[in-house]
């Protein structure tokens, strides 16, 4: 109904807030995996919410230092003329570089990549080329896109599975 470029604070806006609710979600399911929910006490409780900002906060954490460190490199440590494949390149490794890390100190990826990229738009954007902006743009755009049709398709073959559907006939 509303575009981005009609109303683009009120599309951040509830961008952001779905991706945090999807984030914060996935969060609350890996912090409650591995308690045994049949005998709670304050105790576990505790344990429960110490876990959970352990989680919230490492994840935020390391997504804020991995988008600092790709400003870092792409401002400082850049040397030589400014090529736009390696700038493009650059900016999507480290933004999986951060998804990478998350997963291998088991935290929250998609809650590392969205403070990654948060922190990569506002600092990191501004110091490559325009035409590596305009590159990276639609690159992302595209991916998206592409990842978009992915799940849409497979979760629609899914639902079309005859197997998945014998407990209505039961």
């Amino acid at each position: 109904v509303l575009g981005q470029d009609d109303t683009p604070l009120l599309y951040s806006l509830v961008f952001g807030e779905g991706v945090v609710n999807d984030a914060t979600s996935v969060v609350l399911f890996n912090a409650i995996q591995s308690f045994d929910l049949t005998n709670i006490n304050a105790v576990i409780a505790w344990e429960f919410v110490r876990n959970f900002l352990y989680l919230f906060l490492t994840s935020t954490m390391l997504g804020v230092l991995t988008g600092l460190v790709s400003a870092y490199i792409i401002k400082k440590l850049y040397f030589g003329r400014h090529s736009t494949d390696r700038e493009v390149a650059l900016m999507i490794l480290m933004a999986y570089l951060s998804y990478m890390l998350a997963e291998l100190f088991y935290l929250s990826g998609i809650l590392t990549v969205f403070f990654c990229g948060i922190v990569m738009s506002h600092y990191t954007w501004h110091n490559v080329t325009e035409s590596s902006r305009v590159t990276t743009k639609h690159a992302f755009a595209t991916l998206s896109f592409v990842a978009e049709i992915f799940i849409f398709l497979y979760v629609g073959m899914d639902a079309l599975d005859i197997e998945k559907w014998r407990f209505v006939s039961d």
